[in-house]
């Protein structure tokens, strides 16, 4: 049996990684460790799995307490431990990255690999997230010289089978064609609606502390669209750089569009709690928040040309099911949160593919079957256009549903959000592995195959930071 320890015990951890390594029969949780006050939650919550150790530690940044690494050592060496699950606030990702790696442990870290405190409004803590991502695969790099481990990054949508067949219509139109993809356009909106108090005060997904949307979610979809690129060019057409410019909307333009007399409108029989949305009272503090929505064009280049573009537009601030005031305890699926996600895809004259996935309502914990339907929880659908050349006489476009991809779940069984799901398949793979039934070259999303989107988010930040500062806003990158 392996153990594992997991290092962050948050919404996201309790409902992916805590049941997906319960229902593992190669692996358990020997530890959990979380900060100080949130001790009495995460002890309730583990009631329910199996036993294992707890440490509750205070809250640091740049490296671990020695009193936490004189306890995790111990632990280590008495349960054997051979696997370390990183779920914590990204900006101590590269604290517990680095130890873990020190002890030569495998490792299945959160998205994004690193953010940093201000990185919307300093330049050193922009283009501090590469350096961190050059640091770990370095540190990683040379533990292979003499102990063959994975680092793998969940960045569940290449495990989805719904992306993959995507990916695997471009791969055929590239070996018909020898025609990359020209273009991408990228969407994904979180479909919340934050009150200005919760701006200024929420830790978690959290803009007080200068990073935003691309820190939380974004790094998937930047991750996806460089990975649908990739697929569609061999070596002699592939892009070999670069250049991202971005725009952003932080909370002062948010608080532009909603003022203190709006939210009087809207809520005019509890104007008692207008302290929650008086935006005069916090406009000069967010001056330097993390941003809410921004939009990225990604230039792709061969030597001087340009040969395709990638837009990229992420929001949080977008239609959302919230009516009421006081948040609720889940923030991570909770608090009227609906999700929009959807990417265009040209690959010259030959193909377009579409894919449209839309929530419509919040409640996607009820048990109401697969609802693959348009506005349902697990909606998915794909379009794929084809050039007559290639389509053999059938009628465009092909379209396909989640059901297509996916097994409905048997009669009176619950039927989970697809995408946790997936999730669940990212730690299948990373046990699979420390067991010894999967090989390394199995294993997806591992930190060698990340540097792309890493260099897109740490553009993205240089470039508001340089408009900011009438400097030339465009950042170049060689593509890896």
């Amino acid at each position: 049996m392996t153990n594992i320890i997991l290092i962050g015990c948050g919404p996201h951890a309790r409902r992916v990684y805590l049941p997906a390594i319960q229902q593992s029969e190669g692996a358990k949780i020997s530890l959990v460790i979380e900060l100080d006050h949130q001790q009495e939650l995460v002890t309730k919550v583990l009631e329910k799995y199996a036993y294992c150790e707890t440490y509750f530690t205070e809250w640091f940044e740049d490296s671990l307490p020695n009193k936490l690494v004189d306890y995790l050592e111990l632990h280590i060496k008495k349960y054997n431990v051979e696997g370390v699950i990183i779920a914590t606030e990204p900006l101590i990702h590269k604290a517990y990255a680095k130890w873990a790696l020190s002890k030569g442990l495998n490792i299945l870290l959160d998205k994004p690999i690193t953010t940093r405190k201000n990185v919307v409004s300093e330049i050193t803590q922009a283009k501090g997230i590469l350096q961190d991502y050059n640091e770990l695969l370095a540190d990683y790099t040379k533990l292979q010289e003499h102990k063959e481990t994975v680092f793998m990054i969940n960045a569940q949508r290449r495990f989805h089978k719904g992306f993959q067949f995507v990916r695997e219509k471009i791969i055929e139109v590239k070996e018909q064609t020898n025609c990359p993809i020209n273009f991408i356009q990228a969407y994904h909106s979180d479909g919340q609606w934050r009150f200005p108090s919760e701006i200024v005060s929420q830790d978690y997904h959290p803009y007080c502390y200068g990073y935003g949307k691309a820190s939380h979610s974004g790094y998937h979809i930047f991750d996806t669209a460089i990975e649908f690129y990739k697929s569609s060019a061999n070596d002699n057409k592939i892009a070999s750089s670069f250049d991202v410019y971005s725009s952003i909307l932080q909370p002062k333009g948010f608080f532009e569009q909603l003022e203190s007399s709006d939210y009087d409108r809207l809520f005019v029989d509890q104007k008692e709690q207008r302290s929650k949305w008086n935006t005069d009272e916090f406009y000069e503090k967010c001056t330097d928040f993390g941003e809410l929505d921004l939009s990225s064009i990604i230039t792709l280049k061969k030597g001087h040309v340009p040969i395709g573009n990638i837009n990229i537009n992420l929001i949080h601030n977008g239609y959302a099911g919230r009516t009421w005031i006081n948040p609720g305890s889940d923030l991570y699926k909770g608090n009227g949160r609906i999700k929009h996600e959807s990417y265009h895809i040209q690959q010259g004259p030959f193909q377009s593919i579409q894919i449209h996935a839309y929530q419509g309502s919040d409640q996607h914990d009820l048990d109401n079957g697969i609802e693959a339907y348009l506005g349902g929880k697990n909606h998915f659908d794909v379009y794929v256009f084809r050039n007559p050349l290639l389509s053999k006489g059938k009628s465009q476009p092909e379209a396909y549903k989640l059901t297509d991809f996916f097994e409905k779940p048997e009669e009176g069984k619950e039927s989970n959000i697809i995408m946790e799901q997936v999730k669940f398949k990212v730690v299948e793979q990373f046990v699979d592995f420390i067991g010894g039934s999967l090989s390394k070259q199995s294993v997806n999303s591992q930190i060698t195959e990340h540097k792309t989107a890493v260099q897109i988010m740490s553009g993205f930040y240089r470039s508001h930071i340089n408009a900011i500062e009438n400097k030339l806003p465009v950042m170049s990158y060689d593509l890896d």
